[in-house]
């Protein structure tokens, strides 16, 4: 008797054994390599903190820089999952490395001067007031690149062409602005109301520049494609949408 309850113990804690081994492969985390543009640096903190309460399998981790920048990242083959860039320019030219482009929200640009001691001006005609004016690197920098377009399509590019501060990203500008090193600025919206050393002077007329959209793609070389699916599904889903629009973002039509 004793010998077949000692056999039966034996192959309860086997099965219990295969269970707890079930349970820990089921819970083992995928950790997910985001590149974003930098414009999206608070919203995608909120992002993180609710999405990983969500889904404790997926941890996520994010590095920010100028879409240009994370464009010559994915060509040049680093480790990343998925991308959220601010361009969908930029993320057509990686077409041949990034699939399933999603557009997940749009953005203004603004002009912004200083808070306080500011040159102030009536329209977007009077940059020339204006000595030193920041704007991103237009060559990797979409806000910097619908800068120059909005210069260009007013007639005063070239002729404040020598006024301009280049950034290497959207919240470089906003630095630049904040700290008085350059009189005014262009950055998106949401940049501009995360500093109360900045205000709006003007917002920026959608017809002087490129639409201003927000794409998310998954990396062909990423080894977690289907999660990294699921992450980019939850910024077009309605609890993402809400979380993008507390930040100031506007939704796709």
């Amino acid at each position: 008797m004793k010998k077949w309850f000692f056999i039966l113990l034996g192959v309860s804690f086997i099965l219990t054994s295969c269970g707890h081994d079930n349970d820990m492969a089921i819970t083992e985390t995928t950790e997910l390599h985001i590149s974003v543009a930098a414009s999206l640096k608070d919203v995608m903190d909120n992002v993180k903190k609710t999405y990983e309460k969500e889904n404790p399998e997926t941890k996520l981790t994010f590095d920010f820089a100028g879409s240009g920048q994370i464009k010559e990242r994915v060509k040049s083959g680093a480790p990343i999952d998925g991308i959220l860039l601010a361009s969908e320019k930029d993320i057509d030219e990686l077409s041949a490395k990034v699939t399933e482009k999603t557009q997940f929200a749009k953005n203004t640009l603004v002009l912004i001067v200083p808070s306080k001691n500011a040159v102030q001006i009536s329209n977007l005609n009077e940059l020339s007031s204006f000595d030193k004016i920041a704007i991103g690197d237009p060559e990797s920098v979409p806000a910097g690149k619908y800068a120059e377009e909005t210069m260009q399509n007013l007639g005063v590019y070239t002729a404040l062409k020598e006024k301009l501060v280049f950034a290497s990203d959207v919240r470089q500008t906003l630095a630049y602005v904040a700290s008085g090193n350059a009189q005014a600025g262009f950055v998106y919206q949401t940049d501009a109301l995360i500093s109360k050393d900045v205000k709006v002077s003007q917002s920026v007329p959608e017809n002087l520049h490129s639409p201003i959209g927000y794409y998310a793609g998954i990396v062909k070389d990423s080894t977690h494609k289907a999660k990294t699916r699921e992450f980019l599904q939850y910024m077009t889903s309605k609890k993402g949408q809400e979380v993008l629009a507390k930040y100031g973002f506007k939704p796709v039509d």
